[in-house]
């Protein structure tokens, strides 16, 4: 004998769930995957409503073939997540079109909980778990409903309900396998996949509209958290990749020794901090200038620059201090050449410049200090859409354009120290942060990316030059927020806004900071649960330090024990609490106790029932509605929540 069919409720609940739980791949698969599997389970619905629109074997069998062409047009080798993501996705869309009895349920389902898993192949955030978490409990009360031998009419409240029960009574078992399971020297979230879909970042190198093209993101690049007071906006530059070499055009990093020494003096106090890094394809940390102490997977180059090992595609928190005021002392001939190398771009015009700036200096620091003048006094602007630059970018936009961001003032700043004879490099990394006042820590995103310039003197060594601070002081004084409009025209300058003074802007930038703190936690606490604050964590607790085995041992026998003590005192729970049909029959008998009509203990409903309208003929109606309720639902086969809430109504409504 076959199983009965699947009614139109299930199915229909079936195919939105499916839809749910594929949904957040959309955003990383290719539209017409998403497409596809969005068509799939449309045609499913419809076929609900239109029998006549029901697939047949062989069309069914088309489609499926189609659908591995599409697959294989678009993902030749199945290679990489997107292409085993977007398989997985279909073959769940093409078992809920013959999705016709329980069996092709179960299928679908667990094909479902197997997908919510992919989704922190790409995002361990917050929200994305707790989104899992929902689906989870609705493709639970699915499979609960789909285990009933009977259709209950509380579905869906009364299937989901139980399985957010099952959920919450599975959680302290989770907490004793999250905290006590052994660690590896990493989060356990760290899966070791490529997570590099759609993240961005400085790179190694800068071409003029490189940074302006990275600033547009407002997505974080790393949170900073302090030991003491915060220093100021123009203090905070977070240093990265130091640049030499360039062609006229295009500025690169040098192949320079790992030092393990700091080479630079100060007087200044050291500022520590603790610095957590979003996943980034670079080797590189951030530190503010110039770092001191570092943590102990890095090295630090003779030029400052600061790399670490197997940090790339994954969350990385270190400490590092840093001194804000220093003297780096002298210069190696090294260093010497490479910071006074000048491409064939070099014109005329530049050279003139350069000689009129020197003839009107007394030394180096007055030259600085003259082509910062230059910059402040000329009519240059700052905009995140300069006019394209053709054969020699620094001398048009020098004495052409004079329209640029961060890279355009910084580049031909330091080729022009270099006409001087000054050596002078690059320096990237991002400038400035947002303070979050709900967790006091640093936001530091990708729009505030940065480039400024280094020229080494005498009095001072490798000393810090902001050219663009001399055109729009703003962008470095205060944290400032840019427009950062697509439509802007060619060439206008950026808009710096002070602040916010619309209230629903307000109430969406604190809604905002409170997200990102509640994510900052999570990512310390939960994403970033490693092995030493395991240990510290067992410290805590007396345990001291385990080897893994111990460690293990103890999570087995933590869960031994947990297991039937949870299985106990829900029994336990259970062992008084009536169910509500007796509890609302108790509280009516109680109504009428209060006005002197008390039923006997050795009286059933119906005897009580018989004496009661006996002294009130008057209540006879809503007496024998809710004593014949009552022994429907509590001897007979009548279990139906919309009566036993009819008979609690029914109660409450009853006056003696």
């Amino acid at each position: 004998m076959n199983p009965p069919p699947l009614n139109h409720r299930s199915l229909l609940s079936l195919s939105l769930i499916t839809l749910l739980v594929v949904a957040p791949h959309f955003a990383r698969l290719d539209p017409r995957i998403s497409l596809a599997f969005f068509a799939v389970v449309l045609l499913r619905v419809t076929s609900l409503y239109r029998p006549h629109l029901r697939l047949g074997r062989w069309l069914l069998l088309g489609i499926t073939l189609a659908s591995a062409a599409l697959i294989l047009s678009l993902y030749p080798l199945l290679m990489g997540l997107p292409a085993k993501v977007a398989l997985l996705s279909l073959m769940m869309g093409l078992k809920l079109m013959e999705c016709r009895r329980r069996r092709d349920l179960y299928v679908v389902v667990f094909l479902g909980y197997f997908t919510l898993i992919t989704h922190f192949l790409f995002d361990q955030g917050m929200l994305q778990v707790a989104y899992v978490v929902v689906m989870v409990i609705a493709l639970s009360g699915l499979l609960i409903e789909a285990g009933r031998t009977e259709s209950h009419s509380g579905w869906p409240l009364h299937s989901l309900r139980l399985a957010a029960g099952m959920t919450a009574q599975a959680l302290p078992v989770m907490l004793v396998l999250f905290f006590l399971f052994p660690r590896l020297n990493g989060p356990l979230w760290n899966l070791g996949v490529d997570n590099s879909t759609g993240q961005t970042g400085l790179s190694d190198s800068i071409t003029l509209g490189s940074i302006s093209r990275l600033i547009r993101s407002r997505a974080v690049a790393f949170r900073v958290d302090f030991d003491q007071a915060m220093p100021a906006p123009p203090l905070r530059y977070w240093r990265g990749p130091v640049l030499w070499h360039t062609d006229g055009r295009r500025w690169g990093r040098a192949d320079l020794p790992k030092t393990a020494l700091v080479s630079y003096r100060s007087d200044a106090p050291p500022v520590s901090y603790q610095v957590t890094l979003e996943p980034s394809p670079n080797d590189w940390l951030y530190a503010l200038d110039l770092p001191e102490t570092l943590p102990a997977e890095a090295s630090l180059l003779a030029d400052f620059q600061i790399t670490a090992k197997d940090i790339r595609q994954r969350r990385y928190r270190y400490s590092a201090s840093s001194r804000l005021q220093y003297h780096t002392g002298s210069l190696s001939e090294r260093q010497r050449r490479l910071g006074l190398q000048l491409p064939d771009t070099v014109t005329p015009r530049m050279r003139a410049l350069v000689s009129r700036w020197r003839a009107e200096s007394a030394d180096d620091r007055q030259l600085v200090n003259r082509a910062l003048q230059f910059f402040r006094n000329e009519p240059f602007h700052y905009t995140l859409n300069p006019p394209l630059l053709e054969t020699n970018p620094v001398d048009q936009f020098l004495f052409d354009s004079r329209r640029g961001f961060c890279e355009h003032y910084a580049t031909s700043f330091t080729l022009l120290m270099r006409l001087a004879g000054i050596p002078a490099r690059v320096v990237t990394g991002y400038q400035g942060g947002e303070r979050n006042p709900l967790g006091n820590y640093l936001i530091v995103r990708q729009s505030d990316a940065h480039a400024w310039s280094e020229v080494w003197l005498e009095q001072s060594g490798w000393t810090r030059i902001d050219p663009t601070a001399a055109v729009a002081p703003e962008r470095i004084e205060r944290t400032f927020e840019f427009d950062l409009q697509e439509n802007t025209a060619p060439g206008s300058p950026v808009i710096f806004s002070a602040g916010d003074h619309d209230l629903l802007n307000r109430l969406a930038k604190q809604f905002g900071l409170g997200l990102d703190a509640a994510n900052a936690s999570w990512h310390r606490w939960i994403l970033g649960y490693s092995s030493q604050q395991q240990q510290r964590l067992l410290q805590l607790l007396g345990f001291g330090s385990l080897s893994a085995f111990k460690l293990a041992l103890t999570m087995v026998l933590a869960v031994a024990a947990l297991v039937p003590l949870l299985i106990l005192l829900m029994r336990w729970r259970d062992r008084d609490r009536p169910d509500p049909v007796q509890r609302d029959y108790g509280k009516f008998c109680r109504r009428l106790a209060r006005k002197g009509i008390a039923r006997l203990s050795h009286e059933g409903p119906q005897d009580f029932a018989r004496r009661v309208i006996r002294q009130r003929p008057d209540l006879q109606r809503p007496v024998s509605a809710i004593i014949d309720l009552y022994i429907a639902l509590r001897y007979g086969a009548e279990d139906d929540p919309k009566q036993q809430r009819r008979l609690r109504q029914l109660v409450r409504n009853f006056r003696a």
